[in-house]
């Protein structure tokens, strides 16, 4: 048995967990380092927001029934480019920086677009607060193909933008920001937001969430128009390619284009309820909407990549009423939720669309934020999302989720057609033919107390990529172990007990295995 060198060790038990932020490719702000002598950017101030009379405002509308977009910010229309804001300042190597400081008073964070994105080649965007948290560096490759970029928010109430041009692309590129958001709900959970929905909630990492865990990993939430928030849910094709397709709610709908979706914020433990590290991607296109099932489709501009460990839900459009339901999604703007109702559904109408009527929750609830959620079957398909309803923790009764079966004449022309059902597609996992007839990898023991012996798949002559996830998405360990490897070792001792997936990669194959942990 050959196990990880002691420095190999060291550095997956160090590796970062996933990102924050939307596809970002490293780099650091020239900014932040002192050292440079760059002068201080130019302050932009935003006016004042009147944060009761919005909560107000938002209030009458929970209680109308309304489920959302959950209003957490307020948007301020701007226009602050590279040519008319900001600063411009050249390092000795010929390099142009441009920088811009943007403060909301009083916002728990900001976020913003872009409504202008040109980056060539070579050129990195970062945005930072004053806690020396970083987004970025971003460039084409984070939107591709567009010239327009939602950015997630970023806490305080005071950022800096960053613009960082080589000289051999001096002049080509573009940025304005067109429209600024004040948080006045505090939607990173630095402070009370975190467990801002009601407390019949469930955390998605409980037990109760175990039958679900690929369910789980296709939903999202989505800042939408800047200032509000639903959630989604990633959807299967009958071509089963990872096309990255997303239902949810029609009345969420404005232009998607600048949305922002956030996969993974899942709390980390059970209870007590736990902030998060997440995934983003900016940017979709309308396929379809209709009112009359209140059914929006979308094709994400970007396809997650590997590390979002991501699961594309699977969907039944029959007419046969789900004997029990479950509801996956983000409750008020917080961590991901998940709902049970054990009877079975009815059909009914709400403000028009043709629905599946969830009479009263058993575990769990809606709220606002959790619109556009998926309403899986008692075989974990999607059977609609999530309209509206008087449902809550005090009131648990009369949800409306508007019917897959009735969207998706609409639909087919994206996902196919292949029969009434289709399950679910998980591009981290061998197909079962080609795992079947093709390299394996062996854990033992299986459970685990901790320590876990890899034996390693042939992949032929390329170096042997390793990586652990967690039951939440979180890439824990990675690392890389030479062509020819037979064994290596995994120390788990330091992670919670619960499920895991042990992946091996190298030159376009992935073997990946499940493995228990139980101390």
């Amino acid at each position: 048995m050959r196990a990880f060198s002691a420095a190999l060790l060291l550095s997956l038990s160090s590796a970062p967990l996933t990102a924050f932020g939307q596809l970002s490719f490293g780099g650091h702000p020239v900014g932040m380092d002192r050292s440079v002598g760059l002068s201080q950017p130019p302050l932009v101030v935003m006016p004042e927001v009147d944060a009761e009379a919005l909560k107000a405002r938002d209030e009458e509308q929970a209680a109308l029934g309304i489920k959302g977009p959950f209003k957490f910010g307020f948007n301020h229309a701007t226009d602050l480019s590279s040519e008319n804001s900001g600063i411009w300042q050249t390092l000795s190597n010929g390099d142009r920086v441009w920088r811009l400081s943007i403060q909301c008073p009083g916002a728990y964070s900001i976020n913003f677009e872009f409504h202008d994105f040109v980056i060539p080649d070579g050129a990195q965007v970062f945005v930072y607060n004053e806690l020396g948290e970083v987004l970025g560096g971003y460039e084409a490759a984070s939107n591709p193909g567009r010239t327009e970029l939602g950015v997630t928010p970023l806490g305080g109430d005071k950022i800096t933008i960053e613009y960082v041009e080589p000289a051999r692309v001096a002049g080509q590129g573009r940025l304005r920001v067109g429209q600024v958001t004040h948080a006045y709900r505090d939607i990173l959970g630095a402070t009370k937001a975190l467990n801002e929905s009601g407390s019949c909630n469930n955390n998605v990492i409980c037990p109760v969430g175990d039958p679900w865990r690929d369910q789980i990993r296709s939903v999202a939430m989505i800042v939408v128009q800047g200032d509000g928030i639903c959630t989604g849910t990633l959807l299967n094709n009958c071509a089963e390619d990872g096309t990255p397709y997303f239902l949810t709610a029609n009345h969420c709908l404005g232009s998607p284009n600048n949305w922002v979706f956030r996969f993974n914020w899942n709390s980390p433990t059970c209870t007590p309820t736990a902030n998060g590290s997440y995934n983003t991607i900016s940017g979709a296109q309308l396929l379809a909407n209709s009112a009359g099932s209140d059914v929006a489709l979308l094709q994400l501009n970007t396809t997650p990549p590997p590390l979002h460990h991501v699961y594309y839900s699977g969907w039944d459009k029959g007419t046969t009423a789900a004997t029990s339901a479950t509801c996956i999604h983000h409750p008020s703007g917080d961590i991901k939720k998940i709902s049970f109702e054990n009877q079975a559904v009815s059909s009914g109408n709400y403000s028009g669309a043709q629905c599946w009527r969830v009479s009263a929750w058993d575990d769990g609830t809606t709220e606002p934020g959790s619109s556009g959620s998926g309403l899986w079957n008692q075989n974990g398909l999607l059977v609609g999302q999530l309209y509206g309803g008087q449902a809550d923790c005090d009131v648990n009764i009369n949800d409306y989720f508007g019917k897959f079966s009735v969207s998706y004449p609409l639909l087919d022309e994206w996902l196919g057609t292949c029969g009434n059902t289709l399950q679910g597609y998980d591009p981290a996992v061998t197909a079962v033919d080609e795992a079947a007839s093709g390299p394996s990898m062996l854990l033992t023991p299986n459970p685990s107390s901790g320590t876990v012996n890899v034996m390693l798949p042939n992949l032929g002559k390329n170096v042997v990529e390793l990586r652990v996830v967690d039951a939440v998405g979180r890439v824990i360990l990675s690392g890389s172990v030479a062509a020819g490897t037979p064994w290596t070792a995994l120390d788990l001792s330091g992670h919670p007990n619960g499920l895991y997936l042990v992946q091996a990669s190298s030159a376009g194959v992935r073997v990946v295995e499940r493995l228990v942990l139980n101390h």
